[in-house]
């Protein structure tokens, strides 16, 4: 079941909604708000835009490394596989 969820972002309220279970709703908001603290100056500098935006490149790079790192091990695994197999 969906629900709303609030949460303060230096000066501003966010609100959103989800059905993802509490404990992580909980784990994300935290690291929204460490890595928002640890850019304190940044945000002052350029506003919680400039924030959500480097917050949003960063995951993007982080996922598209993963990938990367995933192919890679699920290729060598198949050829693992192929080589038990023959």
């Amino acid at each position: 079941m969906k629900r709303t969820v609030n949460f303060e972002l230096g000066t501003k309220n966010y609100k959103f909604e989800t059905g993802d279970q509490q404990n992580q709703v909980d784990e994300i908001l935290n690291e929204i708000k460490m890595n928002f603290a640890s850019h304190s100056q940044e945000v002052e500098k350029y506003g919680n835009e400039h924030f959500f935006l480097m917050m949003l490149l960063n995951v993007i790079e982080e996922n598209l490394e993963l990938k990367k790192q995933l192919a890679a091990l699920t290729e060598k695994i198949e050829k693992q596989g192929k080589r038990i197999g023959s």
